[in-house]
């Protein structure tokens, strides 16, 4: 049997793929995680067919179950390493943009994913937070907080791409 945790990963790949399928974006998981864990590329119609326009917004995913809420913000301590290879790539104005995902998961397992004959529920939801600021001294961990308006949909997914685009 699987652990909670590749259990909560594989989940978070199935959240991300759905939403990048009802965006109408290409989905690539990357084999071997070197501090990306993918990205979703943009499919333009270029002569009668469909191919990939070069436009690609990559993503590091995380699916914890320790997390708080408040009235505005997701509260994560997210690990300094992974904090670190954000703010490296981000500094790299020329790079890819790569963005964090959080699937917040809740604490009980048996509450992830519902299965009923009329839908499949997975609970919890992503949020996306583009990090900004210095590198961290942290061993350990270091605090972000994302905007509550930074869910993860279709809809900002597609913006998310158009600022790719346009550069912001």
């Amino acid at each position: 049997m699987l652990t909670d945790q590749h259990i909560a990963e594989a989940l978070s790949r199935a959240y991300i793929r759905a939403i990048a399928g009802r965006a109408g974006l290409n989905l690539a998981i990357r084999e071997y995680d070197y501090g990306v864990d993918g990205s979703f590329d943009e499919v333009i119609v270029y002569q009668n067919r469909r191919v990939e326009s070069g436009f690609s917004l990559s993503f590091q995913l995380k699916a914890p179950t320790q997390w708080q809420l408040n009235s505005t913000h997701v509260i994560y301590d997210l690990e300094a390493k992974t904090y670190n290879d954000l703010i490296l790539r981000r500094s790299r104005r020329t790079a890819i943009p790569c963005i964090l995902i959080l699937l917040a998961l809740p604490p009980d397992p048996a509450q992830w994913l519902v299965c009923e004959e009329s839908e499949l529920r997975l609970k919890g939801t992503c949020y996306w937070e583009y990090l900004s600021g210095s590198l961290s001294a942290n061993r350990q961990s270091v605090r972000i907080r994302i905007t509550r308006q930074q869910r993860l949909t279709p809809e900002s997914l597609l913006t998310l791409m158009e600022n790719v685009k346009t550069g912001e």
